[in-house]
């Protein structure tokens, strides 16, 4: 900023004006770009730790409302409900809900969560594609791993597994590994999100 000059009149010396500097000194702009820069240096890592637990509790809350609303709407409509999952690698996996006969209610292949909207065995319900990819994902890329089995099915009554062996844990991991997550559900239906283990423990969730 241009430091600007004014006069204003001396009460002590009738007539005469002195000058008066209205403005900052290039110390002062020096001074105040040295604190910015200090606050700056102080928050970014803040900023990084806060992103890094967004990305892994965004993600398990998103998988974690999908395998929700399918056992929601096994309930809902009285119908058995099965969730198919495959997993290549950290950005190649889904998961595709389906609606299945009771007959065929223990299938390990209920659907394909690959297969577009149009193929007679992708997992839709009501005509419409039901699934979730890493490209849905807030924060793709940070699926770890999927331990379990590749499919299972809710029962309408109460929402539970038809097959009581089966279990499933989601596991993710921030993209600098410093926090991870895993999103478990048991032969109950039951969906609990944790932490991984210590090491990689994120506030406000117990570890599996």
């Amino acid at each position: 900023m241009l430091s600007q000059t004014k006069l204003r009149r001396d009460p002590h010396r009738k007539g005469k004006r002195i000058p008066t500097s209205n403005g900052f000194t290039v110390i002062e702009l020096m001074l105040v770009l040295v604190v910015v820069g200090g606050i700056v240096a102080l928050a970014l890592p803040s900023y990084s730790t806060v992103l890094e637990k967004r990305q892994v509790t965004s993600a398990a809350q998103q998988l974690s409302a999908f395998l929700s609303a399918a056992q929601l709407e096994a309930v809902k409509r009285n119908e058995y409900i099965a969730v198919d999952l495959l997993w290549t690698d950290s950005d190649t996996w889904c998961l595709g809900m389906v609606v299945v006969d009771k007959i065929n209610s223990t299938t390990n292949d209920p659907c394909d969560c690959t297969a577009a909207e149009s193929a007679g065995d992708a997992c839709k319900i009501d005509g419409q594609l039901r699934v979730l990819t890493d490209a849905n994902l807030n924060y793709p890329d940070i699926m770890d791993a999927m331990q379990g089995d590749p499919a299972f099915v809710y029962d309408p009554v109460r929402g539970l597994l038809v097959d009581h062996t089966d279990a499933v844990t989601l596991e993710l991991l921030s993209r600098t590994g410093k926090y991870a997550l895993d999103v478990q559900f048991s032969a109950t239906g039951r969906l609990r999100i944790c932490s991984h283990n210590s090491s990689t423990k994120v506030p406000g969730y117990d570890e599996c």
